[in-house]
């Protein structure tokens, strides 16, 4: 009979994970509301409950988020982004090859948002212009490499710290850091052959290498969001009592919905930086918004008068303005605000002119939509202030400024950074210093050497993943203390028991796998770790066999674009549908239970 702990420990377990599945409140809060519930019902003690804000892979994946960051800012991951695009060339298997491995490998080792991040743009770019391959046809397969790619080393994914540390606790035994190599690079290389051999799957009926005129990225841009459709120009006469107010006063944007991008001005375009411009006699404003929203504008203001639409591609003075896109990452500060509560245009010089959700351009009332994880954003603004937006956590470039994008002035720390990197890999993988020590260090080094700003550093942190892994950390600990894990393995040891253990391994694997589609891996490793080592308690069988499947499984995020930002990332740039995540990454799935039921008893015997 299940313990009362037992049961309310399972009640607070299923509540978690009906408000991650159903994304009523972040994954953050969820997890704090999880500790203060296992505190608050007295099943663990403050001390208890908090430790997961202590535990050692908390640490080290703080400290290792700072090194992926600096690698970033010096340049490191985009000089390989930009040597691999060199290196394919306009061979399709050249660009598959190139557009899987290198996300994939980095992956192993630094942040796989990173990893996969970084590579969006370089591949949007090598699609444009190749005749033999579409961004569809290089994004989700990157993205799917990456998130193999994250089982190289320890260090691959936070979830696999959450797995090594739970291991640790309940066993005494730890993973190594390149323990389960063997199994990253076989499912890695199995997704890149598969991403060769199949990408008509993602292609929709489309077939066949195409013409494509040259690359012409503001054009593009404009085609792609239909922008010249919602485009008007409107003149300010002499007489019109809107002279000598400010956009702002006016009322453009809160009571019309519309945007106003520049100002024609006695033959010039004028940049309309804030709310605070001045309208001036004879102006002609540069309108974004519905016919409708406009004449609304020109018929409550005497003296306006529409003039029509001018051809966006030829009445912009692209030598003094500029196009880019962006997409909202999930964990954005701008997730679930509107522009306008952002002041976004204040705070970055430039507007928002269109915005890309389901598949669509939407180019009407932008600035009150609340914005989501996977939005893309296209911006207007002056060269000078577009290509002044520093790569930070509010968004991730998608196309980005014609030139160049980093952060030149950090590009000479190149080498001392990845040297700083090297050291970390080797230190930890030989065991000289603990993970967290090693992490802590490369990060301290990277702020010390000028790659980041202390205030860099803690910006660039993913706090709110840090606090779901501390939050629900404690939730294991409560599932071993009430006997819950217990009793979930009891039921699979009663439905599988007489079978070979390998089944056992599989149902572990697959659980951790379909628990990870909906929500954080490193969440699905919390639940399943202690449920996992209790099965091979149980079964007389290696835990550590067992603890792998569920590291392994947690990392295949490939059937939802909402498991993983990574898979997220991908959805708007590759114009992707739900469904295409299911067709595409049911193979690879089925290869990663494969890998569990095959490869994991090989190289570690289930009854080691």
């Amino acid at each position: 009979m299940i313990g009362v702990e037992a049961a309310a420990v399972l009640a607070i377990l299923a509540a978690a994970v009906l408000l991650f599945i159903t994304d009523w409140v972040s994954a953050d809060v969820v997890a704090i509301l999880s500790l203060l519930s296992l505190v608050l019902t007295g099943i663990l003690t403050p001390e208890e409950a908090f430790s997961g804000f202590s535990n050692s892979a908390v640490i080290a994946i703080g400290g290792l988020l700072m090194i992926s960051t600096g690698l970033v800012r010096t340049g490191v991951v985009k000089w390989l982004a930009h040597r691999l695009g060199a290196w394919a060339g306009e061979s399709y298997p050249r660009l598959v090859i190139a557009s899987t491995t290198a996300p994939g490998i980095l992956s192993g080792f630094i942040s796989i948002v990173a990893a996969v991040s970084i590579f969006i743009p370089a591949l949007l770019r090598m699609a444009r212009r190749s005749r033999r391959a579409e961004a569809r046809d290089l994004l989700l397969p990157m993205a799917l490499c990456g998130l193999a790619g994250s089982n190289l080393s320890l260090i691959g994914a936070s979830h696999n710290l959450v797995v090594n540390s739970l291991l640790k606790q309940e066993t005494g035994k730890s993973l190594g850091f390149f323990e389960f190599a063997p199994i990253g690079a076989v499912l890695l290389v199995s997704i890149v052959a598969y991403s060769l051999l199949f990408r008509k799957i993602l292609r929709r009926g489309e077939s066949g290498p195409r013409d494509k005129a040259p690359w012409d990225p503001i054009g593009d841009l404009v085609r792609r969001y239909h922008l010249n459709e919602r485009l008007w120009e409107v003149q300010v006469t002499r007489n019109s009592p809107v002279c000598c107010k400010t956009i702002g006063q006016i009322g453009l944007g809160r009571e019309y919905g519309l945007s106003c991008l520049l100002v024609l001005r006695a033959g010039k375009q004028l940049p309309v930086e804030s709310q605070d411009f001045e309208i001036r006699p004879d102006d002609v404003l540069a309108v974004a918004g519905r016919r409708n929203q406009v004449e609304n504008f020109t018929g409550k203001h005497e003296g306006l008068v529409l003039m029509g639409q001018p051809a966006a591609e030829e009445e912009f003075t692209w030598s003094v303005f500029e196009l880019a896109e962006i997409v909202v990452p999930p964990n954005s500060p701008l997730e679930g605000k509107t522009l306008r509560e952002a002041d976004f245009r204040h705070r970055t010089g430039v507007v928002a002119v269109a915005l890309w959700r389901d598949n669509r351009p939407i180019r009407t009332g932008i600035g009150d939509i609340q914005l989501r994880a996977g939005d893309g954003l296209l911006l207007f603004g002056t060269k000078s202030h577009v290509r002044s937006l520093e790569p930070r956590p509010d968004f991730l470039w998608l196309q980005k400024p014609r030139k160049e994008e980093s952060i030149p002035a950090l590009h000479r720390l190149a080498p001392p950074a990845a040297l700083v990197f090297i050291l970390v890999v080797v230190s930890a993988a030989f065991n000289w210093v603990s993970l967290a020590v090693a992490a802590l260090a490369g990060a301290a080094a990277m702020v010390l050497m000028g790659a980041l700003t202390p205030r860099a550093a803690y910006r660039q942190i993913d706090w709110r993943t840090l606090v779901l892994i501390g939050g629900m950390y404690p939730v294991g600990t409560a599932l071993q203390k009430t006997g819950a894990a217990g009793e979930i393995a009891d039921l699979i040891v009663r439905l599988l028991g007489t079978l070979h253990p390998s089944w056992s391994l599989l149902a572990i694997g697959l659980l951790a796998l379909l628990l990870t589609q909906p929500m954080h891996n490193a969440v699905a490793a919390v639940i399943l770790t202690p449920v996992a080592i209790q099965v091979a308690q149980h079964l007389d069988a290696n835990p550590k066999s067992f603890a792998i499947a569920v590291l392994i499984g947690a990392s295949a995020s490939f059937l939802m674009p909402v498991g993983h930002p990574a898979v997220l990332f991908v959805k708007e740039p590759g114009r992707y549908r739900n469904g295409d995540y299911l067709r595409f990454g049911l193979v690879p799935a089925l290869l990663v239970l494969a890998v569990i039921t095959g490869l994991i008893p090989l190289l570690w015997p289930v009854r080691g």
